[in-house]
């Protein structure tokens, strides 16, 4: 995820179960040859293990030579990004957009398995939802090039935004059956039950989560459910030790405290104008204060809301809340506003770390 995993994020997920993470994806000519970016975009320390550091780009040579710069012994795995359906990627011919050309994939694969000392892995989406053959022939020239882990995102690249649809699992099945390599699945992840029930369905080896663990980090905790505006506070504190950069920091904010600035919006603009970490920390508390008011006041308004967001909208709940609230009294007649919500159901969203 460009800019989301980085070093403070992975160590709050790590500390709520996760157990591999991936690095934000890097830009895999950038990194061959700018410093500054090296310097910005990787950063590690030791309890930051098992870790994979992920690249993006078309060159087997460029990808190889950016895979070389890495401190030496500092990742486990080095992973080819081609499952990143944005425009910026069509745009810079990477990503999902090289799943029509599998030489090109297998030709960076086999170039990284033959010259570097760590596995060389792969995250792919499907390649298309008409002809699931295209996606287990792609899988085997994967594995045939030397790729030792894949990671497949049960949609195509065309599954993004309002219109990503359920994640197919039989097609996770179907390739964990061709490929005798590890297999991680992705896609249709919002909760630990989504996790085991299609561990039981595709027969993977491992989940991932994206989307669904960037706005709640113990996703993979089952033993302990945390809220937001707590997580939030913890994130906090380890980007202050690992020095986030503050853009990095407020994204994470927006992810995590999403629901409740639906109902907080002048929190959401205070979030919006802090200048450092010490006005974001401010932020963060007196958001923390608002929600303890919610809960003991037992104002039910969702905790969560980031991951569903095209789903189940919920400035469109407000508003539906807001005008049903009008019209109930209180037992002395005065107008009162009773938000109404019902509980978050899993659904497939589009859904890195393990």
């Amino acid at each position: 995820m460009v800019d989301q995993s980085e070093l403070a994020f992975r160590m709050l997920c790590r500390r709520y179960g996760t157990e591999l993470a991936y690095t934000p994806m890097l830009h895999s000519r950038m990194f061959s040859t700018q410093p500054k970016y090296r310097k910005e975009q990787f950063s590690t320390c030791p309890e930051d293990r098992p870790v994979f550091a992920q690249f993006c780009g078309d060159d087997p040579q460029t990808v190889l030579a950016a895979a070389k710069l890495l401190p030496p012994g500092s990742v486990d795995a080095v992973d080819l990004n081609c499952g990143c359906p944005q425009g910026i990627a069509r745009k810079g011919h990477y990503g999902a957009y090289l799943l029509s050309e599998p030489d090109v994939i297998e030709g960076i694969v086999s170039t990284l398995d033959k010259e570097l000392s760590v596995p060389s892995t792969v995250k792919i989406r499907l390649v298309n939802n008409h002809e699931l053959q295209d996606t287990l022939n792609l899988v085997s020239g994967l594995e045939a090039a030397g790729a030792s882990v894949l990671c497949l995102h049960g949609r195509t690249k065309e599954m993004k935004g309002q219109f990503t649809g359920p994640a197919d699992w039989d097609a996770i099945a179907a390739v964990r059956k061709r490929v005798g390599i590890p297999l991680i699945a992705n896609g249709g992840i919002q909760t630990f039950q989504d996790v085991e029930r299609c561990l039981q369905a595709t027969g993977a080896n491992a989940v991932m989560s994206s989307e669904a663990l960037l706005e709640y980090p113990a996703l993979f905790c089952p033993t302990r459910s945390v809220y937001q505006d707590e997580l939030a506070l913890e994130y906090l504190e380890l980007a202050k030790l690992y020095q986030t950069p503050h853009k990095q920091i407020k994204a994470h904010m927006f992810h995590f405290l999403y629901a409740g600035l639906q109902l907080h919006t002048d929190l959401r603009q205070a979030f919006g104008e802090a200048k450092g970490w010490d006005q974001i920390n401010a932020a963060a508390m007196a958001f923390q204060e608002r929600r303890r008011q919610d809960r003991e006041l037992g104002n039910p308004w969702p905790d969560k809301g980031w991951y569903m967001r095209y789903r189940e909208p919920l400035g469109k709940k407000r508003k539906a809340d807001d005008a049903a609230g009008a019209t109930e009294a209180s037992p002395k007649g005065d107008d009162v506003k009773v938000p109404r919500t019902e509980p978050n159901t899993p659904e497939s969203n589009e859904a890195e770390s393990v």
